[in-house]
């Protein structure tokens, strides 16, 4: 493993959320599923994103409350942080329990980072309504779903 990024790992394996995890591996997580990219994200330390970003980790990773790395970004208003996993490959329509990290982005009042979601999904002016949209599309599927295993469920056991 590479010397900058011991030493990241080392710095957070320093706080208490993380101080039993092993970091052998830079994608290790903790009892949450948070990720060292997690940690640095709330710290705000762009390079030490950059770096850990350069050497692999997960940009994806759901870990409290399925917050990626993203939804993090867009929380604490890190705008070059955001746009720094938005270029690596982190996903804009991650979910949490039910946000969009643009929707995380917009009820911590950090418009700039959506602005900056929305000019990198192409969708324009009305991307926070487009993107509930799809929010609201996909939990009608799921509804459904669960009507119809209920549905059947019930004719089952009658």
């Amino acid at each position: 493993m590479h010397a900058e990024v011991k030493a990241i790992l080392e710095r957070v394996k320093q706080t208490a959320d993380f101080g039993y995890v092993d970091f052998a591996d830079i994608n290790a997580t903790n009892a949450l599923g948070d990720n060292a990219l997690h940690c640095v994200i709330v710290w705000g330390d762009y390079e030490a994103a950059k770096i850990l970003v350069a050497h692999s980790i997960n940009v994806n990773q759901k870990g409290e409350e399925g917050f990626t790395p993203l939804h993090k970004a867009c929380s604490f208003g890190h705008k070059e942080i955001a746009r720094l996993l938005l270029q690596s490959g982190a996903d804009p329509f991650a979910r949490t329990a039910g946000d969009l990290p643009f929707t995380t982005a917009r009820l911590s009042g950090h418009d700039e980072i959506c602005e900056l979601i929305g000019a990198y999904t192409n969708k324009g002016s009305d991307t926070h309504l487009e993107m509930h949209s799809k929010h609201l599309r996909a939990l009608a599927g799921s509804i459904e779903k669960l009507e119809k295993q209920i549905d059947t469920h019930c004719k089952t056991d009658t």
